[in-house]
């Protein structure tokens, strides 16, 4: 973080706008990519094997949907992700090319084998017909290997920067053991919860398709909703047994923090209403699928969607607490979410940050009383701009509102406390945060003569 370029985001801030990014990377991902193809393959051969030739038509409908998703919003995203990481965590992004360089290398050859299986599936659908239906097929079952074997590596990133295990040889300078590294001790469990929790996500996506496309032939949407929510059904307890042990692979510390990043610290009262809403979404799928199921011709639109609303919540909120719990950590034990690395912090403490930070001018890396100010605002660049804006989503201002110069310089010394174990500490001299509290504490005082104005 400290010698590299510095991008802000005013407003929405770094942090909301990967997380846009990335939860509708997921739900596209999960949905549409690899829980789409493997449902939408063994739809497919379903059809084949009961010669339902209206049932083969379809998937070919149901897959147009995910097919424009995929290509267009998932791959979008994807890029969006990429892009996002390395402008708000350079550091992070590469000390896991570092010890995942191959494993992403492959990964991008398996992405690439995945979009090229996915267009001959969809392209030569129409052109192969009902006659060589096995050899489209066959473009679909390689489609939906490859995009599971995305996932394989991917959660093994992901597993990683949650639960790294013993990788490390030596701290400095770093070692890591790359086996140790990909069998993290999340990797396996968080895999097939996700997998399974994906083809759960996409028969459900195609019963809501389904809803639509047979609006004029209730007997195949009998068979076509009786057979997904065959898939859903089965998939729900497999799911729950192996994200429970993906769960008891999470450290303590990080458990400890789930109901702050489902609820956030300003909403951290209500609880109760968190485990409601998360058990009313999980009861609101299960009657759905039971309705279509059970009753098929009979389930509103309104069900149906409420269906899909319900996966998408459980989906973004998995999400959310999933990034929230790593902190204060961006790779766990190893590197702080503002890109400094822990075992880094001693010296940088001793030195300072800014004898390190080659993108910010050397007329402020020295401090005095006349530039104080603005190398206070270098500083929370570096250090805070991760998390924070300065007036807009999640708003340091905020933070501050209320407190003087001399306050905001102790609280400073105590970001990583027990009240707030999710942020990470200050790193650099006692002259440094000075001028950190000398700039915020002019965030207030520019504050409070607003609101004045406005007055």
């Amino acid at each position: 973080m400290i010698d590299y370029p510095i991008f802000e985001m005013p407003v929405l801030g770094h942090r909301l706008i990967f997380a846009i990014d990335a939860i509708t990377h997921v739900l596209v991902s999960h949905g549409a990519a690899v829980g789409g193809s493997i449902v939408l393959a063994l739809t497919q051969w379903y059809a084949i094997k009961t010669n339902d030739q209206k049932l083969y038509d379809l998937v070919y409908k149901i897959l147009f949907v995910l097919f424009v998703a995929a290509t267009a919003i998932g791959a979008l995203t994807g890029i969006g992700i990429w892009i996002h990481a390395n402008i708000i965590d350079p550091p992070a992004i590469g000390s896991l090319l570092r010890v995942f360089f191959w494993k992403w290398f492959t990964e991008w050859i398996v992405f690439n084998v995945e979009l090229i299986f996915l267009l001959l599936w969809f392209l030569t659908w129409k052109t192969y017909g009902w006659e060589r239906r096995r050899e489209n097929l066959k473009f679909g079952i390689v489609y939906a290997v490859a995009s599971w074997l995305t996932m394989v590596i991917i959660t093994a990133i992901l597993g990683f920067m949650l639960t790294p295990g013993n990788w490390l040889k030596s701290e400095f300078p770093a070692q890591p053991d790359y086996v140790a590294s990909l069998f993290n001790p999340s990797w396996i469990p968080s895999l097939m919860f996700r997998t399974f929790f994906a083809i759960g996500f996409a028969a459900a996506i195609a019963m809501y398709w389904t809803w639509w496309f047979t609006r004029n032939d209730l007997e195949l949407r009998e068979k076509a909703e009786r057979w997904f929510g065959r898939i859903v059904l089965i998939t729900i307890p497999i799911t729950a047994v192996f994200g429970y042990w993906y769960y008891l692979q999470i450290p303590k510390e990080a458990k400890d923090l789930m109901f702050v990043a489902g609820l956030t610290t300003k909403y951290i009262g209500y609880k109760e209403l968190l485990i409601l809403a998360l058990l009313g979404a999980f009861a609101l799928i299960l009657v759905a699928v039971f309705a279509f199921y059970l009753k098929p011709k009979a389930v509103p639109f309104a069900l149906a969607s409420l269906m899909m609303i319900s996966y998408v919540f459980l989906v973004s909120e998995f999400e959310r607490i999933r990034e929230f719990i790593r902190k204060p950590y961006v790779i766990y034990g190893y590197m702080y979410a503002h890109g400094i690395r822990k075992f880094d912090v001693p010296h940088l403490e001793k030195t300072g940050v800014l004898k390190y930070a080659s993108f910010v001018p050397p007329e402020y890396r020295n401090i005095t009383e006349e530039n104080k100010v603005k190398v206070g605002e270098y500083l929370f660049k570096l250090e805070c701009r991760v998390c924070h804006s300065v007036n807009g989503v999640n708003a340091i201002t905020k933070k501050v509102k209320g407190l003087d110069e001399n306050a905001i310089y102790y609280r400073i010394g105590t970001l990583n406390s027990p009240a707030t174990p999710f942020m990470p500490p200050f790193v650099g001299t006692d002259e440094e945060r000075k001028a950190l509290a000398a700039y915020l504490a002019t965030l207030v005082n520019q504050k409070e003569v607003l609101m004045t104005k406005n007055k």
